[in-house]
């Protein structure tokens, strides 16, 4: 009987330090690749008088393969940004605002089953013209908000995401837009998992 309780114990604290061990071990992601790219169809900003509605591609860098789960910290760069064309209204990029910082903020789900990476973007400049009566203005880069979440199943990146709220000239508009159209600038899937 003492036997049989003393194995019950044992096996007991195994799983709870396995468990713990393999939790703990998670502070890191790893991406496929240290290139990505994302080519978004339209990208709005709603504000003042009307909506600016934008075909963008943004590309960028992680300074490593691997970087560690610390909230703030600076895991790469965008280091360009092209508006193709507009649907609706007019933007330009700064690009002497280039490149912006991408900085980790958190995840979503449940670990060890990340579904999303959300990172902050700062250091971001753009003008646009709004489409009614054609008045400009322009998103200060000491003012920008910008966040950038990558959704993610099962590792793989399967969309990304834009949004945020950024003071333009004399109103407030917001940002948003999401795509599937991501990869790592040579056509292949990004891939971003715990280790």
């Amino acid at each position: 009987m003492q036997l049989s309780k003393l194995f019950l114990a044992v096996a007991g604290a195994t799983v709870l330090l396995g468990g713990l061990a393999a939790s703990s071990s998670a502070g890191r992601l790893e991406k496929s690749s240290q290139n990505s790219r994302a080519t978004f169809a339209r990208l709005n900003f709603a504000g003042g008088f009307g909506t600016v509605e934008c075909e963008v591609v943004i590309e960028g860098t992680f300074h490593t393969r691997t970087s560690a789960k610390v909230v703030g910290a600076l895991t790469g760069y965008l280091t360009a940004a092209t508006v193709a064309r507009c649907a609706r209204g007019g933007a330009t990029i700064n690009n002497a605002s280039l490149p912006w910082h991408r900085r980790y903020r958190s995840f979503t789900g449940t670990l060890p089953n990340i579904a999303a990476i959300v990172d902050g973007i700062t250091g971001v400049e753009w003008s646009i013209r709004e489409p009614t009566f054609g008045i400009t203005c322009t998103v200060r880069a000491a003012e920008s908000s910008v966040i950038g979440t990558y959704a993610l199943s099962a590792g793989v990146v399967t969309s990304a995401e834009v949004s945020g709220e950024n003071r333009c000239g004399e109103f407030t508009g917001r940002l948003s837009g999401s795509t599937t159209n991501v990869d790592n600038r040579a056509g292949a899937r990004l891939t971003i998992r715990l280790i």
